[in-house]
């Protein structure tokens, strides 16, 4: 309790504060600019962290990697441009949202539900940092293997005109992540004996492949702005379609609290990133719907369970972070530098001699998120304006954006072109009824898939799949997978009998 109160006082500090409200808006404009995720966030902000007071330091990266995933949410919202590869799960619903008009009304759901989502993230990081030490030494490598193939069964059911369709997708972008060096053997694959694939086709161009550009030349083709003009237009991108966001999110607490105890726990589970908490808070909501076939059209519901999914993730992903000194994500391999500098050392010690600095992380987050999002309403109802930009004004930035992001990540020709070609197979698979989204959550979930499917080969031979919480999750996915298909025959038997009927 002790540790608690001075984390408040540490939080309630003038220049604490300053720093996290620079923070927030450097993580709100980093966010908007694709290509520049959490990682391109941290680093950018490292060399600020020299010189400053442990709490100030804190505050000032806590506060920028809070709000980048809520900048994230503008681009992927109104552009169907993921800020961060994680916003892919965002454009399924918000973007279909801003062509009716509604981009304000899903920001302010995007908004809320993100704030709602950090709180329950940094709640779990308060209470459970000390108890789920046990827990998650029980998650072994054939666990994370299970998980990651449940993850991409899961875009089968999310993503694309068809389940069958959907898992196609999925499959390719599992293909695609293994362009490059085999991580275990050192081996280039599908190079073609370019020098500039060995590090692969690479995330930042295939997310802005897929999405910026195809949506450019999809807009192009179609020769109007991404929203129309009209009544319903009008108002829902005025104060008004902010404010039923709002309500939206309210009205769905149940949706929100379970999509940040998703994101929370998947967070503790190192190496199962954003993208991975995004998806099963997704397909959660949409089995849980009345209508499922709204998802993907425009549903409001399919914008809040994600995005509070998203937010939540960072507290669980402090979980191992702090408890073991293990990264919970990619971008807490590098908070774990920034403790080191700041004179801290991750694991057992953050859990007892500095209690008070995990506890101060907590709070940070919580009211971080809270920040982002206040800011993000103010500025949604003018944000939201983007949409109605005619075609010629707005691709042209757009793509421009979309290949100057692309080439900063690596500073080569070479992903410029994969960012040109990704564009013209998004807009292919777009017209056709494919998933760009399932192509670019298999390209993420390949990696994981690959890693811990040799680790778990390696320490226990093939039997590892008759491990109990393995087989738990392989049927988790086998209904995933069938439940559709399933569901289809029953509807079609149901058809035939009304038919049948005299």
């Amino acid at each position: 309790m002790v540790e608690f109160v001075a984390a408040l006082g540490h939080l309630a500090a003038l220049d604490v504060l300053v720093m996290m409200t620079v923070g927030v808006a450097a993580g709100l404009v980093i966010g908007v600019v694709p290509g520049l995720g959490g990682l391109a966030t941290l680093a950018l902000l490292l060399p600020f962290t020299y010189g400053l007071d442990t709490f100030p330091a804190l505050g000032l990266v806590l506060g920028a990697y809070s709000a980048l995933y809520f900048g994230g949410s503008i681009t992927a919202i109104l552009f169907n441009t993921p800020g961060t590869g994680e916003q892919v799960v965002t454009t399924f619903d918000g973007y279909p949202m801003t062509r009716r008009g509604e981009g304000a009304r899903a920001l302010g759901a995007s908004a809320t539900a993100s704030a709602l989502g950090g709180l329950v993230g940094a709640a779990l990081l308060i209470v459970a940092a000390p108890v789920f030490k046990q827990i998650i030494v029980l998650v072994r490598p054939p666990e994370m293997f299970a998980l990651a193939l449940l993850g991409v069964a899961a875009i089968g059911v999310v993503s694309a005109s068809s389940v069958t369709k959907g898992l196609i997708s999925g499959l390719v972008g599992l293909v695609l992540s293994f362009v490059g060096y085999d991580p275990i053997t050192g081996v280039p694959r599908f190079t073609g004996g370019a020098l500039t694939l060995f590090d692969g086709l690479g995330i930042t161009a295939m997310t802005l492949g897929l999405f910026a550009v195809a949506e450019m030349i999809f807009l192009y083709a179609r020769g109007r702005s991404i929203a129309e003009r009209g009544a319903e237009g009008a108002a829902a991108a005025s104060g008004a379609g902010v404010f039923t966001g709002i309500r939206d999110a309210l009205r769905n607490l149940r949706t929100v609290a379970e999509g940040g105890l998703i994101g929370a726990f998947t967070g503790m589970l190192p190496g199962m990133g954003g993208t991975v908490a995004m998806v099963f808070s997704y397909a959660r909501a949409r089995q849980r719907a009345p209508d499922p076939s709204r998802f993907g059209t425009g549903e409001v519901v399919g914008v809040i369970a994600p995005e509070a999914a998203n937010n939540a993730k960072e507290g669980g992903s402090f979980v191992p972070t702090v408890a073991f000194g293990i990264p919970g994500s990619s971008g807490m391999a590098i908070f774990i530098g920034i403790f080191l500098i700041l004179g801290i050392e991750p694991g057992p010690k953050m859990l007892t001699t500095q209690l008070d600095v995990t506890y101060f992380v907590a709070l940070a987050i919580a009211a971080t998120s809270v920040v982002a999002s206040v800011v993000g309403l103010a500025s949604a109802t003018v944000i939201a304006r983007a949409a109605y930009l005619p075609v010629a004004v707005l691709a042209p930035v757009l793509m421009a954006v979309a290949f100057l992001g692309a080439y900063l990540d690596t500073q080569t020709l070479t992903t410029l072109a994969v960012v040109a070609v990704a564009g013209v197979v998004g807009f292919w698979l777009r017209v056709t009824g494919y998933s760009c989204a399932g192509v670019i959550l298999g390209f993420v979930m390949g990696p994981l898939v690959e890693k811990y499917l040799f680790l778990s080969l390696q320490a226990y031979g093939g039997g590892f799949v008759a491990r109990p919480l393995v087989l738990a999750i392989a049927a988790v996915s086998l209904v995933i997978v069938l439940g559709p298909y399933i569901r289809r025959a029953r509807r079609r038997r149901a058809a035939a009998r009304e038919e049948a009927r005299p």
